[in-house]
């Protein structure tokens, strides 16, 4: 059985920013998807962010077409996954390069969270605080891991994950894109089933919408843009508190014509 991911997005800046430095990408002739949050002064965050999405797209997909394995290659995960990590990387120069190449850009970074369906996997590549969830089943669990000061701090023990919500720290990230030449990159590999959901998101949404919310609208709401307005609108009802950005993408069969369609591409 061949499987299908497509997804749908909403964004808005909330009710307390100025403009929104986040950014999304659909990019459904890849069935690629992704969720930025930029920071900086001014308007560097949103550079920063559509650059992120931007280069990633660009770089996986001329990788993919020509088959390039990049280097370094990580042997756990599929030539895809190592693709994507490295589209990423190459985004991370093109960033760390532009933030430091004038005052107006500097000390600018980004989260980016990139989900890409090889065949019946899920291929993420993934670094920040935005969060890839999936939704199976009426179960919804986190598949990446926040690289934030507070979320360090509830790994060692150190706070609870409701202590997390209310931390001061919870704004402080641990890795980025921008932030440094070369930061590491989380690879992760997930085995799909029809009828999966995935989520991706910024931070303005969990940080407004509690989990147990943001998984009643799963379930209340079958469909992928509806859910993605519902859930903006839920975030923005609590303070909008941050820009707020959400992809969600459904798992379903490919049909004959489309898998006959591929034999031939």
């Amino acid at each position: 059985m061949k499987l299908k991911l497509q997804f749908a997005a909403a964004s808005d800046k909330g009710k307390v920013r100025n403009n929104n430095e986040d950014n999304f990408l659909l990019a459904p002739e890849l069935e690629l998807a992704m969720v930025a949050d930029g920071m900086g002064g001014h308007k560097s965050g949103e550079v920063a962010s559509s650059l992120a999405v931007k280069v990633t797209r660009d770089k996986y997909d001329s990788m993919h077409s020509t088959g390039m394995k990049p280097a370094p290659y990580n042997d756990k995960f599929s030539l895809e996954s190592n693709q994507l990590g490295f589209a990423v990387q190459l985004a991370n120069s093109v960033i760390y390069e532009a933030g430091n190449s004038g005052p107006e850009n500097k000390g600018m970074g980004t989260t980016l969270s990139s989900a890409l369906l090889n065949k019946n996997r899920l291929c993420i590549a993934h670094i920040g605080d935005s969060r890839i969830y999936l939704f199976r089943k009426g179960v919804i669990q986190q598949l990446t891991e926040d690289h934030s000061l507070v979320m360090d701090h509830v790994r060692k023990g150190l706070l609870t994950r409701e202590q997390a919500e209310t931390s001061p720290l919870q704004n402080i990230l641990t890795r980025a894109l921008g932030a440094q030449k070369a930061p590491a990159v989380d690879l992760v590999e997930v085995e799909l089933e029809e009828g999966d959901r995935l989520l991706l998101c910024t931070d303005g949404l969990f940080k407004a919408v509690k989990e147990a919310d943001i998984l009643e609208t799963l379930k209340a709401q079958p469909e992928d843009q509806k859910a993605c307005d519902a859930l903006v609108a839920a975030a923005n009802a609590n303070g909008g508190p941050d820009n707020v950005t959400v992809a969600i993408g459904t798992v379903s069969r490919k049909s004959l014509k489309e898998n006959l369609k591929d034999m031939f591409k």
